[in-house]
């Protein structure tokens, strides 16, 4: 397996590390108290950075042969024997997509494990869940209104059953997340869309899909934004009469090593990007990934 550095720190870097070092720690003192345990987070992870900068492994780069070296014809061919029928070109789309090009901004929009990235699109499963939620919402005002105002206890049992619904659906929801999770896998090329009422799951080479960016949904009081979007297909399968277009949302990046949990939920953290974690420390101790 060949190895070799991927970069190194220099005198200039060092002086900006130190200038950052010392921001971080006014930021801290600074910081509310509801907020200490992030900080204290972000400076674990940066001791453990230079820890392994100082054995070694931070700037060394592995082995990349767990990544596809297939053409996109290939790959294209691969999507086809996947689906079950050949591909079609899509009608050109009326509105311009998003650039491929990367515009310096990091955007965590969904769950990654180095291997798959998974990106929600708009509530499916979710949906159903949420429907579910205010049903027992309802109930427990229903059942509440009798009991108080009409002294009619016929309806009582449903106070424990809309107070512990709400909790079922949280764990049937976390079960079934992965239903509205699109899976983009690097190791294969491959992205695999999620399946609907009248389609089944599919899959089509990443450069077949562009995205088409839609509003920021601002929260209220500015308790933050989310991005949204749509997943427009250049090609898809024969089968359908209509091209497919997904909503998308966007979502937390979560560290699913730390829990031995792949980005669609549905196993364990891939071996293959073990090699890039720190076993003691759960954090990843490379400088590239890729």
């Amino acid at each position: 397996m060949n190895v070799k550095k991927v970069g190194s720190p220099s005198s200039e870097s060092l002086s900006k590390k130190e200038r950052r070092r010392r921001e971080f720690e006014k930021e801290k003192a600074n910081a509310p108290s509801y907020m200490r345990a992030a900080y204290d987070e972000l400076e674990r992870k940066s001791r453990n950075r230079e820890k392994y900068d100082k054995q070694g492994v931070f700037f060394d780069e592995l082995s990349k042969d767990h990544l596809h070296n297939q053409t996109y014809e290939q790959r294209l061919a691969k999507a086809a024997q996947l689906n079950g029928c050949e591909f079609k070109e899509a009608k050109p789309f009326k509105k311009p997509f998003s650039s491929r090009e990367h515009h310096g901004t990091d955007n965590h929009i969904g769950w990654c494990d180095g291997q798959v990235v998974g990106i929600r699109r708009a509530p499916f499963w979710g949906g159903f869940c949420f429907l579910w939620f205010i049903l027992c919402v309802y109930m427990l005002f229903f059942s509440v209104v009798n009991v108080v105002f009409f002294w009619n206890f016929s309806y009582a049992y449903l106070i424990p059953v809309s107070i512990l619904g709400p909790m079922a659906v949280h764990k049937v929801w976390e079960w079934g997340a992965w239903i509205d999770k699109i899976e983009f896998n690097r190791h294969t090329g491959l992205v695999r869309m999620p399946f609907s009422f009248l389609r089944r799951r599919f899959y089509v080479p990443i450069e077949d899909i562009e995205l088409c960016e839609g509003p920021v949904v601002q929260a209220a009081r500015g308790g933050g934004e989310m991005a949204t979007g749509s997943l427009v297909l250049t090609k898809y399968p024969k089968r359908y009469w209509f091209r497919p277009t997904i909503t998308v949302f966007g979502g937390m990046e979560q560290e699913h090593f730390q829990k031995d949990k792949n980005a669609m939920g549905t196993g364990p953290f891939p071996e293959s990007m073990k090699k890039y974690l720190d076993a003691e420390d759960k954090q990843i101790n490379r400088f590239e990934v890729w």
